[in-house]
């Protein structure tokens, strides 16, 4: 990005990150690209850019960039046996004719190979036993030789056993099994999702159990385990099982996953409109007023910053278990598919306060999350109803067109008017300038609240029998 202001030209600098010799170019002040040219493929370089005007030079603007290796990559053995293997790559970005492939071991004889430019494999067999080979992968454009991929591999490793599936439940499972008598330095643990793909796990060597999380109820899953040493990888081991089901085994929000027998508040896995493919991580409120709220923002101590663009709210960020906000996309797409209340709690020390909206609803960014709210009732007084109608902004995007932004004068993002009379996600623990974590009809603008949770959960809800009420 260019300076604010005029420069006659820039100075662009690079050099190879571990060290080497420096090179520059001049750059004309008006552009403000450069095409660097005659890097070394598969290195790390350090660039700097600094702006001249006259004999005085800038403060240096410093990047880092990894150029492409131009051979293969991710070269690794697979399903080695005592005397067998296959070796298995990534290929270049630029096609090659053909593979040069080479094995060497002390004191056996070389082997070597050729594969067609379009292969990604290449099997071995007739190796040594307990051998430890070094194998080289190249390709070929016309007569010449890309960068090379290389590992090593021993043959003869052994497999771990027993691969069982236990403590099955909708969500989880524990896979035990037993290790090799060479303990590996790692293990592979693949296993395939229900849109038939394949999430790969890189565990300890040393353990021989791992719980699988936040797996789809009612669901067939296959699981496979090698042991690795190095980029060796032995045959997998494999089972299959298939988790419980439960009452509701998609639910779209909170007040759904209650009637899964959810009675503790936590981190859980919902899905929008109840769709599979729609999984979403949030925190549920459980004991609150019956329960069934999904939370979707909380101060608590300041460890998050919420002074942030509108694509990091569009998204959300932080941590469900701490201080976090969920994202707009996710608050437009729960509420356009049902009916919702929104209940904001806040405390300070011992005093304890909350605001409930009987409806709430955020349009789509077509609409800049426009917030719509209505029917207040609570102990906190009513510092929401005043934001209705209006669209969310934040400090790089302020669709109001007001003559000052409210985002950046209150150091927060909000669904700000002619600016606020809550500004939860306002600068923590400020008491200057009406820039912190604000509800005026409680402690004015002054006073900035120490907690505060916003949460939704639908209108019709009626808590379970058994917790009363």
């Amino acid at each position: 990005m260019p300076p604010p202001s005029r420069v006659d030209s820039f100075k662009v600098s690079y050099q190879l990150a571990d060290g080497g010799e420096p090179q520059s170019v001049q750059v004309d002040g008006r552009t403000w690209t450069q095409r660097l040219k005659g890097l070394i493929p598969g290195s790390h370089y350090e660039v700097t850019v600094v702006s001249v005007r006259g004999f005085e030079e800038s403060e240096p603007l410093t990047g880092f960039l990894t150029t492409v290796p131009d051979g293969p990559t991710q070269l690794r053995a697979l399903n080695l046996t005592e005397g067998s293997a296959l070796l298995h790559w990534k290929p270049p970005q630029a096609p090659v004719d053909k593979y040069n492939v080479r094995v060497t071991a002390s004191g056996v004889p070389p082997l070597q190979g050729s594969a067609p430019g379009s292969a990604v494999e290449y099997p071995l067999s007739g190796l040594e036993l307990h051998t430890n080979y070094t194998a080289t992968v190249r390709g070929l454009r016309g007569p010449n030789l890309t960068s090379p991929a290389s590992i090593t591999f021993t043959t003869g490793l052994e497999a771990p056993q027993d691969l069982e599936a236990k403590e099955v439940t909708p969500r989880t499972a524990l896979l035990t099994w037993t290790e090799p008598q060479v303990p590996p330095t790692n293990y592979l643990l693949s296993f395939n999702t229900p849109g038939e793909q394949t999430q790969e796990i890189l565990l300890p060597g040393r353990v021989t159990s791992h719980r699988l999380l936040g797996l789809f109820p009612s669901t067939p899953y296959s699981v496979w385990l090698r042991a690795m040493w190095g980029e060796s990888l032995t045959p997998p081991v494999s089972t299959s099982f298939t988790t419980g089901g439960l009452p509701i085994p998609f639910p779209r929000d909170c007040g759904e996953e209650i009637q899964n027998g959810a009675s503790t508040s936590r981190a859980t896995t919902v899905f929008l409109n109840g769709n599979r493919e729609r999984p979403l991580n949030v925190f549920c409120d459980m004991e609150t007023d019956g329960g069934g709220w999904l939370v979707f923002q909380r101060r608590m101590d300041g460890q998050t910053d919420f002074w942030r663009d509108w694509e990091d709210y569009a998204h959300g960020f932080g941590n469900i278990s701490g201080e976090f906000w969920l994202g707009n996309e996710a608050l437009h797409s729960l509420t356009a598919a049902g009916d919702y209340s929104l209940r904001v709690d806040l405390r300070a020390g011992d005093e304890a306060v909350f605001a409930q909206y009987d409806s709430f609803r955020v349009d789509s960014a077509a609409e800049y999350y426009r917030l719509h709210l209505a029917g207040y009732h609570g102990t906190a007084g009513d510092s929401m109803s005043y934001h209705s109608g209006s669209v969310f902004s934040a400090r790089d995007r302020d669709p109001n067109s007001l003559l000052i932004s409210c985002a950046v004068s209150y150091r927060g993002a909000w669904w700000y008017k002619n600016c606020h009379y809550a500004n939860l996600n306002g600068l923590y623990g400020s008491a200057v300038d009406h820039q912190g974590v604000s509800w005026y009809h409680w402690k004015g603008f002054e006073f900035s609240v120490p907690f505060t949770e916003m949460k939704l959960r639908p209108r019709s809800y009626r808590p379970p029998a058994a917790q009363g009420g």
